[in-house]
């Protein structure tokens, strides 16, 4: 049953892809949200491996949440992102913009959540201290992932992300 969940998974992640690449029009844009949510997987499960932990019912049930939830600030990131290059016409505007309010959002939620299931550390049944564990892990690793690794992924690729390719590659260096 496990190897059918970790089909699924796989499965999953590439409808989630497929649905990225629809969602922003572009497989360029949905490989990039892609990116919080692989190292979400795979910075939790390496986790989970390293720490003894099996890839379980309860595990396989919970990584199949890990999708959903890595993925939603990265839609808010890139669309805000998105958005913010189309009224400025400067990536490096943009950039400094998303650094503002929208970034700040993303961080609370990412931090309201991962906090909100910290409660179940405490709890006397180990499956309920495994997904608290594991959704505040998901939340806090996806927030981070989003936050750091998109806005160095568009930089790097800035030039082939926004139209203003000599006013991009001029501020980062």
């Amino acid at each position: 049953m496990v190897a059918g969940m970790l089909k699924s998974l796989a499965g999953a992640f590439v409808f989630v892809f497929l649905m990225m690449a629809v969602l922003f029009r572009s497989v360029r844009f949905g490989l990039l949200a892609m990116l919080p949510l692989t190292a979400t997987i795979l910075v939790v499960h390496g986790l989970i491996g390293w720490t003894g932990k099996y890839y379980d019912m309860p595990v396989a049930v919970l990584s199949s949440l890990t999708l959903g939830l890595s993925v939603d600030f990265a839609i808010h990131f890139i669309q805000r992102m998105r958005s913010l290059h189309k009224q400025t016409g400067s990536f490096v505007e943009a950039a400094r913009q998303i650094c503002e309010a929208p970034s700040r959002a993303i961080a609370r939620n990412a931090i309201v959540i991962a906090l909100g299931f910290t409660p179940l550390f405490l709890a006397p049944l180990l499956p309920y201290v495994t997904v608290g564990v594991f959704m505040a892990s998901i939340m806090a690793i996806s927030g981070v992932a989003t936050l750091v690794l998109l806005p160095a992924a568009m930089s790097l690729i800035s030039t082939t992300l926004f139209s203003d390719s000599a006013d991009s590659a001029e501020a980062m260096e």
